[in-house]
């Protein structure tokens, strides 16, 4: 087997371990499983992931790697501040298209005990980067006073990854994409400075990332 060869398969293996992961936790799926998505055998994937914990590792970096560069692109794509933080909700609202799945980071936050410290800190830096991100745009936003918040930027970064991540999970438990839809307008609307002024809030046309889901 080639590099190239090499490279490739343990791409696939993510791939269907990602997808595993968001749906059924990273305690509910096996090798055996991801053997049989891909129909090789398990010695070919302990080859690339001698354990399971390697492979959380390989998961979580490959995921924040992939979404911190989302990020960046979508900073340089577009100067309107509100419109970076749309793009970022649409990128969430894209993932629970499909309602037996939830953001990676979520999965594995819930699951964090039994991850290695390696895994962990990858989990701590997608938190750090997306507050980073959401903070300067959100400071930005008010300097040019685009966006209206009360608070820090700090605080508010905090807030709303944490009312994104809260809306994932409700969405999922009643099966309603539509509380997501919901949360996630009024979220845009507050940001705002007053209603006259708004853009719609509707994010029905993800447009962040196909590659990372």
């Amino acid at each position: 087997m080639n590099k190239n060869n090499n490279s490739s398969t343990a791409e696939r293996i993510l791939d269907i371990a990602q997808d595993l992961l968001q749906r059924k936790g990273f305690n509910g799926f096996s090798y055996q499983d991801i053997a049989e998505r891909i129909e090789i055998r398990k010695a070919s994937i302990h080859y690339h992931f001698p354990s399971k914990t390697d492979l959380a590792v390989s998961l979580c970096e490959r995921y924040v790697n992939q979404f911190v560069e989302r990020l960046h692109q979508v900073e340089q794509k577009n100067d309107s501040c509100l419109q970076r933080i749309k793009e970022l909700f649409r990128f969430f609202a894209r993932i629970i298209r499909d309602q037996e799945k939830l953001c990676p980071i979520t999965m594995l936050t819930a699951e964090i005990e039994a991850l290695p410290q390696a895994a962990r800190l990858q989990l701590q830096r997608f938190i750090t980067e997306t507050e980073c991100w959401l903070g300067r745009t959100l400071e930005q936003g008010k300097r040019s006073s685009e966006l209206h918040y009360e608070g820090s930027f700090q605080s508010q970064s905090r807030i709303l990854l944490a009312a994104l991540q809260g809306a994932m999970l409700l969405a999922r438990a009643t099966g309603e994409r539509g509380h997501f839809q919901s949360i996630t307008d009024d979220l845009l609307k507050q940001l705002q400075k007053n209603s006259s002024q708004a853009i719609s809030a509707r994010i029905e046309s993800p447009s962040l990332a196909v590659g990372i889901l």
